[in-house]
């Protein structure tokens, strides 16, 4: 069995990477953001667009709280780090918490015109400034940490085997 929850920035490869593990290792896959969508019935730019971030992190709050009574593999959205209640959820959570990290650079090159995702269209430095702000937050609630920019979905997911194994 395996149970664990990736945190990490935009683009580090968490949903890929939850999807690769949850196939691997037969476990359900629970992607945050889809957690989010099911309970608000918007898509994340929408929420963004008319509710704004403040009440979004909230919505996060809540689909955290019901996700983590969930089994299976959990790819968190890149800003859950943001609310000190999610942080506590995941510091005190038996499940391990694997940070996927990733340089702002290879955020950038591997999500370049991806329109999707509200906080990416602020530009390049936004992107940096962000990676810098949450960086330390990753860190706060991980229990092991992979750098992921030159590796593969499969890669990571033989590595995080390895190290729950």
């Amino acid at each position: 069995m395996l149970d664990v929850i990736l945190v990490g920035f935009m683009g580090a490869g968490k949903t890929t990477v939850g999807q690769v593990l949850a196939t691997n290792y037969q476990r359900p896959h629970i992607d945050l953001d889809d957690e989010i969508i099911t309970l608000v019935g918007q898509s994340i730019p929408q929420i963004f667009a008319q509710a704004g971030e403040t009440i979004f992190r909230q919505w996060e709050t809540q689909a955290l709280q019901q996700a983590l009574a969930k089994k299976g593999v959990l790819s968190a959205g890149g800003g859950v780090v943001e609310t000190a209640a999610n942080r506590a959820m995941l510091k005190q959570t038996h499940i391990p918490v694997i940070y996927l990290k990733v340089l702002p650079e290879t955020v950038l090159s591997r999500l370049k015109g991806d329109t999707t995702r509200p906080l990416l269209q602020q530009g390049p430095a936004a992107v940096r400034a962000l990676w810098q702000r949450r960086l330390a937050l990753y860190e706060q609630v991980a229990t092991h940490a992979i750098v992921t920019d030159t590796l593969t979905p499969e890669a990571i997911s033989q590595q995080i085997y390895q190290l729950l194994a």
